[in-house]
């Protein structure tokens, strides 16, 4: 890589962290939903509108209603036959969240089971 790749990539990200309280309020304008913050971390140029709905809980006709808003916005590209890929690479902290969230009552339904099975025996 070179050089001015790499002081455009740190400029980059000095500017996404000086400015993540309005870009966070941009998206909010957006991602309107939990499921739609949900669509917004995962979309990453590699993931499927089909692993989108899966990860997210939307319906098909949802997301790809939502990708549309999010490429009108310019905040998203979305070339026919391949995954979304945001523009900007910004996640706010708190709907890395709405996945881990999605993620422990499985993780808590084991460990329960796990318990009643050794109090029962």
């Amino acid at each position: 890589m070179s050089d001015e790749l790499v002081e455009l990539k740190k400029i980059s990200k000095i500017l996404t962290l000086a400015n993540a309280t309005v870009l966070e309020q941009e998206l909010k304008k957006y991602a309107t939903t939990p499921e739609r913050k949900k669509a917004w971390v995962l979309i990453n140029g590699e993931r499927s509108p089909d692993d989108l709905i899966a990860g997210s809980g939307m319906k098909k006709r949802t997301v790809y209603d939502f990708l549309k808003i999010l490429s009108d916005a310019d905040l998203v590209e979305t070339p026919f036959g391949k995954p979304p890929k945001k523009k900007l690479e910004f996640v706010p902290a708190a709907w890395l969240d709405l996945l881990e969230e999605k993620e422990e009552p499985k993780q808590k339904q084991k460990g329960e089971q796990n318990v009643q099975t050794t109090t029962d025996q």
